[in-house]
């Protein structure tokens, strides 16, 4: 009996040990996906957003699960999206943030896992949002010397001035991105603190986003924000991450599958950007 029992016994730990080995090995397993994913995932195309597919298809829940860092818009295109440490932000067209539901959708938008691959602790003024453009695409040049993939980025610091800008709602019929461009209001806050939020893609992606470095930016109380149209500061911490992985979702309905999604549209793309 004695014998019995100790076998018993010694099954049992095994079995509660083959147990512990695959729950741990499946926690590593999953945490290891999302810390190592170098992925930029994108919903719909920016060419499709120019002509006015401003209907949500993607969640915010959804897209959550795509990254911790982001910049896009949501349904209706109403407002600018800040996705930063895991959270959504929407930059209101009164200049007000707001903490979005899980349960918004987004017609556009990119995200990833951000992780710092190489930055630089900076100085030096940064007198406008071309500064900051250069900046970065210095680091790029120093450390990579690669334009061919994709970078997410991230500048935190005081700000002694910030001009940003956010899109009112759409209502139906939709007009195109370039007719609403000039009625989108803006905003100037000086001595603040906060984060760009800010992505690059390479040229030949032209038509699918925005080759170069598209900016947001909010406020570290997370009241203030919106796309960045200029900037200045002293000093800040710049951190970059370099993406070689690329995943698009396309919007599966009648008004996507009939737009003349390949039309030149780079000088309407360049009012809509604030660059005339």
């Amino acid at each position: 009996m004695q014998h019995a029992h100790s076998s018993s016994t010694r099954r049992l730990a095994t079995i509660v040990l083959i147990i512990l080995v695959i729950v741990f090995s499946s926690c590593s397993s999953t945490t290891g996906i999302k810390e190592e994913s170098d992925s930029l995932y994108q919903v719909s195309m920016l060419n499709a957003l120019m002509l006015g597919d401003y209907d949500g298809f993607v969640t915010l829940r959804e897209l959550s699960t795509k990254g911790n860092l982001g910049i896009g818009t949501f349904d209706g295109l109403d407002g600018e999206m800040i996705f930063l440490d895991g959270v959504m932000y929407k930059a209101l067209h009164t200049g007000a943030v707001e903490q979005q539901p899980m349960d918004e959708t987004t017609p556009f938008a990119v995200a990833t896992y951000f992780t710092r691959d190489f930055g630089l602790e900076s100085t030096a003024l940064f007198k406008d949002i071309e500064a900051f453009k250069e900046q970065l695409d210095v680091l790029v040049e120093s450390n990579s010397a690669d334009f061919n993939c994709f970078y997410a980025a991230t500048i935190t610091g005081t700000f002694s001035m910030v001009h940003v800008r956010s899109v009112p709602p759409q209502e139906k019929p939709y007009k195109v991105l370039s007719q609403i461009a000039s009625t989108q209001p803006e905003y100037i806050y000086e001595d603040i603190e906060g984060t760009i939020v800010a992505f690059r893609s390479p040229e030949y992606v032209d038509k699918i986003n925005l080759p170069g470095w598209h900016l947001h930016f909010i406020s570290e109380d997370k009241s203030k924000g919106g796309h960045l149209l200029d900037a200045t500061m002293q000093g800040g911490t710049f951190a970059l991450d370099e993406i070689r992985e690329f995943e698009m979702v396309l919007p599966d309905r009648e008004s996507f599958a009939s737009m003349a999604v390949a039309t030149d549209l780079q000088a309407q793309t360049v009012k809509v950007e604030g660059k005339e």
